[in-house]
């Protein structure tokens, strides 16, 4: 195998003391990688950067430059720049868990560290909802390559065994983990989503399943969900690929669910392994989390951890935030929970679960973020009408689109929706509309404490807006 590029430039006695991407955090000796985005090239900023005599750049355009730094032509320059982030940034982390899918991917992670932690197995996150570090700041689901780089560096230095990430179609697609070989990968389920980004669904199915294909340990275990519905395409690519995995899921699996009581408040199910039958035990604890808590204890079996002793664990599993998270109780007993789907499946499963949840109503407030995936706004506004008793269509994240055109894609005309733009607003007519054992659903805008409206992030928070009118 040929050496790496950071290899070859140290064998060359050239001294590397970062790697960026950014034109303005290049520094003397620091290798720049220039990256031709879709929004900026960095191969416009190559003259100005040879100025600060950098240790190399890295592009794949052609050029003239007269120069002695190297400027040395790759065909892919992010995966280049992956590569040589995870060999600066060096680790010995024992256990690395990556969690790919479109809903669900954000609980399995944060299960897998809540059961590691309490085995006593200390372990970091990288995800949606954050990282350990306050010093490292990430708004991506999946970090860009140097940031994930440094934190698993910073993870290992304070004694971290193990880490959770999330791994998103876009960072797949990118090359942001490519170089990084996970212990164990999942795959929680495939469904509409991303499709403004991949144009169609095939293209974001390989996407997913390039972190099998690209970023699994030669001795590692892949798990996946066979109740998603396109587990048979799945099935058909990875095997296609040589690509050997255990299945999950409530159909006959290596890993397989049933449901053994179920009641409004306490539910307890069988995960069967290996011809054995192991019983978990859950309070107020949505039916589609124990699925993810189950594929995160699944996950942890793997890395040499008894079930017996996992299950001890599932009576006091906290929420995960922001997904079926309890906002307030009004006086009349009604309800608010904010959960953050903002995919068609993701909003059916929760309107499903909250519909058995209470005596009352359910009602439900959400919106679609702007410059996103346009194709399921009418699905999420047909999904609405059919599992609440009554919809507010409100504003997600606009973006740089208009708000009211948003609206309009999702609204379908029936007496059960209403419109309210101002998100606020809307949360205020739902909570003080809500009568006796009620149930309101706040969906969609996702974990940031900001409204995204014309460039601008504006202060706002679903839970913190949410308590003001209980």
């Amino acid at each position: 195998m040929a050496p790496d590029l950071l290899s070859r430039l140290q064998a060359k006695q050239i001294v590397v003391e970062g790697i960026t991407i950014n034109s303005r955090n290049v520094k003397k000796n620091y290798i720049f990688f220039a990256i031709e985005g879709s929004n900026n090239d960095g191969n416009k900023y190559i003259k100005d950067i040879l100025k600060k005599k950098p240790s190399a750049i890295i592009t794949s355009k052609k050029n003239t430059y007269s120069t002695n730094i190297p400027i040395i032509i790759v065909k892919d320059v992010r995966r280049e720049y992956a590569l040589t982030a995870y060999r600066f940034y060096k680790h010995k982390i024992d256990n690395k868990i990556a969690v790919t899918g479109t809903n669900g991917k954000t609980s399995v992670a944060f299960f897998v560290q809540f059961i590691l932690n309490k085995l006593n197995n200390k372990c970091g996150i990288i995800g949606t909802l954050g990282n350990n570090y306050k010093g490292i700041k990430t708004n991506l689901t999946t970090p860009d390559s140097l940031h994930i780089a440094q934190l698993l560096q910073k993870f290992y230095k304070n004694n971290y065994n193990s880490v959770a990430m999330e791994a998103s179609s876009h960072a797949l697609d990118q090359g942001r983990l490519y170089g990084l070989n996970f212990d164990i990968l999942a795959l929680t389920n495939i469904t509409h989503d991303h499709i403004d980004y991949h144009k169609n669904l095939s293209n974001y199915i390989n996407a997913k399943l390039k972190l099998f294909t690209q970023n699994a340990k030669s001795n590692g275990i892949n798990i996946i969900s066979n109740d998603t519905q396109y587990y048979t395409n799945i099935k058909k690519k990875l095997k296609l690929r040589n690509i050997k995995y255990l299945t999950f899921g409530y159909k006959q699996a290596d890993f397989q669910i049933k449901v053994i009581s179920h009641s409004k408040s306490r539910v307890e199910m069988q995960l069967k392994h290996k011809s054995k039958k192991y019983i978990f035990k859950f309070n107020n604890l949505p039916k589609f989390q124990i699925t993810n808590f189950l594929l995160a204890a699944s996950i942890v079996s793997k890395i040499g951890y008894k079930l017996n002793n996992i299950k001890s664990l599932s009576l006091n599993v906290p929420s995960v935030p922001g997904r079926m998270e309890l906002a307030g109780i009004k006086k009349n007993k009604a309800r608010i929970y904010i959960d953050f789907a903002h995919t068609p499946d993701a909003l059916k499963n929760v309107l499903k679960e909250a519909s058995q949840m209470g005596k009352g109503k359910l009602h439900v407030v959400f919106g679609c973020g702007g410059d996103r995936d346009r194709h399921k706004r009418p699905l999420m506004g047909k999904i609405a009408i059919k599992y609440a008793d009554s919809v507010v269509i409100t504003d997600d994240n606009p973006r740089n689109e208009n708000p009211e055109i948003i609206r309009r894609q999702i609204i379908n005309r029936s007496l059960k929706m209403i419109e309210i733009s101002d998100r606020r607003k809307a949360i205020k007519y739902a909570i003080n509309n809500l009568l006796a054992n009620d149930i309101l659903i706040i969906a969609g805008k996702g974990h940031e404490k900001y409204q995204i409206i014309k460039g601008k992030s504006l202060p706002f928070d679903d839970v913190k807006i949410s308590k003001r009118y209980v």
